[in-house]
């Protein structure tokens, strides 16, 4: 695929990251690569190559024609005593730039201190905590053999993924394809909410944040891999740092289907075993 996309639809399988102080949206394949939002679609994010200065190199083969004035070489040495001619005769002695040692640390500052400045920017932007994670990024969960995803893009939305009920069918009119999976829809539910006259809030606290339905609350712990939901009945993990799911033809003679892959289902549970050994307190 070609480093620039005109719909998100078209991007390669991964997850979407928080958008930055800009509003640019970013978004991680599954293969590391960064893509950003840009004026019409979205291109793969780079970081722009230092300039160097190269020395100018003049064209002997026009200047010899040319009319020069006599102090046209007042930044040039001319060394007299240097009679390495060349074969033709047409030129004797040698010229050498001057050279600013100012010049010279000045720009040996402005690459150290720009470059710096950049690595700081990059680090800061992919080791963010979290807690800072935690809008943009999807979380998995897999359950009784169900398939879900929830996903916040910030504290007033609150959107859910989930396999179609017919998966010949669809996704219906309450929903749209994820991403580009042709077997899981995302739903809007803080829109369904507002439809049903259910009150919904998402409250940061210091390590956690608080989700309400009406009186019903939860504690939600974004991990380094995942998610702790706490509804204070059980813990439910969910699971973040894996590739969007990916299903396998299914066929016994009687049903023909796509179902889960036992690849994806292994990784999520090894996962699952790791964040059950982090667990927040509460739990």
């Amino acid at each position: 695929m070609s480093g620039f996309v005109s719909n998100w639809e078209d991007l390669p399988a991964g997850e979407w990251l928080p958008n930055d102080e800009h509003g640019v949206h970013w978004y991680k394949t599954n293969d590391g690569t960064h893509w950003h939002s840009t004026e019409g679609g979205y291109r793969v994010w780079e970081e722009e190559p230092v300039q160097r200065i190269a020395p100018t190199v003049q064209n002997h083969s026009r200047s010899m024609n040319q009319d020069f004035g006599k102090d046209y070489f007042s930044e040039y040495d001319f060394d007299e005593d240097d009679d390495d001619d060349d074969d033709d005769g047409y030129m004797s002695g040698s010229f050498k730039r001057r050279k600013s040692p100012l010049a010279t640390v000045l720009i040996v500052l402005i690459l150290i201190v720009g470059g710096g400045a950049a690595g700081y920017f990059i680090y800061g932007y992919f080791n963010k905590t979290p807690m800072e994670e935690f809008y943009g990024t999807t979380y998995w969960g897999y359950t009784d053999g169900e398939l879900y995803g929830y996903l916040f893009e910030d504290k007033n939305s609150f959107d859910t993924i989930s396999e179609p009920e017919y998966q010949e069918d669809g996704c219906d009119s309450d929903s749209e394809q994820y991403g580009n999976s042709d077997y899981l829809c995302i739903y809007d539910f803080a829109a369904l909410f507002a439809e049903y006259d259910i009150s919904y809030s998402l409250v940061e606290k210091s390590d956690h944040f608080e989700i309400c339905m009406d009186e019903d609350c939860a504690d939600f712990y974004p991990l380094e891999r995942g998610l702790v939901v706490n509804d204070g009945d059980e813990c439910v993990v969910l699971v973040s740092d894996i590739g969007e799911p990916t299903f396998v033809y299914y066929d016994d003679g009687d049903i023909e289907s796509y179902v889960l892959s036992e690849s994806w289902k292994s990784k999520y549970q090894e996962i699952v075993d790791d964040i059950d050994n982090d667990l927040p307190s509460s739990c």
